[in-house]
């Protein structure tokens, strides 16, 4: 399997531009095996193992191992997954990033992909333009706008208004392997992300007020506590009688830094809003964040810096939570 990096930075860009505005609910379906049967009029969420779509639903965003969309949905799909398979219309956009994409219905605007294997069959219309990034493309569809490829290679018995095609060499394994890992690490974080948000958001949302809250002051504090905690947590471990206790310690800063970039999302996509007016529940806030961040990490030397501040500040508004809230941690645990 096989990703391209600049498939994943395009896939952001796009997530970011063609996020609904004006969407205020949502409805989520998650477990190893999820299946909506029944139709839904409303935008909807569904990460699991296997996600099938069986019947019309207004939009979607799907994580999954293997998602399949048998039934027309009315706006835009945005997916991420091993293997992504679209056998119905979709009237909006598709955006979806996998191992294997196939898709055989019609697309009302727009398509973005990215995948090891990438295949319009027969059965596929897009609307508008497509651009498609892979391993392997293959092309037997009509695109009426512009077909824009960049893949090893690219298989083309379809047609397209205009076709531009960039193919590349074989890279070595290692490098295969790099990208697929940064690759899914994101995706990865945005699920755990919006899992947080979904499944603890008082707790969530409360972290994420501490890191708008004086961000300069807990950005130098988290940067300097981080060395600081790293280094006594090191001189702990080394002794056996307070291992346990280092133990427990390594545990909390480790899910503080984990969860870091998370909450400094938030607070950025939050801040974002407030500058357009734009009004929306924390997830999409999340979302917008999430992408902006992803995209400033990846430039060169800045994108470092970037890394750290935002590591620091949200390691900082999240231990600086737990102090505040201390007396409510103690008794809850009593």
């Amino acid at each position: 399997m096989h990703f391209v990096h600049r498939g994943g930075l395009l896939l952001l860009v796009t997530l970011l531009l063609l996020l609904p505005a004006g969407v205020s609910a949502l409805v989520t379906y998650d477990g190893s095996q999820v299946s909506v049967n029944q139709p839904v009029h409303d935008d909807v969420f569904a990460s699991g193992g296997t996600v099938d779509i069986n019947a019309p639903v207004d939009s979607l965003i799907a994580v999954g191992g293997t998602i399949t969309i048998n039934a027309p949905v009315a706006g835009d799909v945005i997916a991420a997954g091993g293997t992504i398979t679209v056998n119905n219309d979709i009237k909006g956009k598709l955006i979806a990033a996998g191992g294997t994409i196939m898709v055989n219905g019609d697309i009302g605007t727009n398509a973005i992909l990215a995948g090891g294997t990438v295949t319009l069959g027969p059965g596929a219309t897009i609307g508008r333009d497509a651009m498609v990034t892979g391993g392997q493309v293959k092309n037997a569809g009509t695109v009426t706008g512009n077909l824009s490829v960049s893949a090893q290679s690219f298989d083309n018995s379809g047609t397209a208004g205009h076709l531009e095609v960039e193919l590349s060499e074989p890279r070595d394994q290692f490098s295969a392997f790099y990208s697929l890992g940064l690759f899914l690490l994101s995706v990865g974080m945005f699920i755990l992300g919006l899992v947080l948000i979904r499944v603890a958001p008082a707790r969530f949302l409360a972290v994420e007020e501490e890191a708008r809250r004086s961000p300069l002051v807990k950005t130098i504090a988290g940067f300097f506590g981080i060395i600081v905690a790293f280094i006594v947590l090191i001189l702990i471990s080394i002794t056996i009688v307070l291992l346990p206790l280092a133990i427990i310690l390594w545990e909390a800063f480790c899910l503080g830094l984990l969860i870091s970039t998370l909450v400094v999302s938030l607070a950025f996509g939050r801040t974002i809003a407030g500058y357009l007016k734009w009004e929306a529940p924390p997830w999409q806030f999340f979302i917008v964040g999430f992408i902006v961040l992803n995209l400033l990490f990846r430039i060169p030397v800045i994108g470092i810096v970037l890394v750290v501040i935002a590591v620091s500040l949200g390691t900082a508004a999240f231990f600086w939570t737990i102090w505040l809230h201390r007396d409510a941690i103690r008794g809850a645990a009593g």
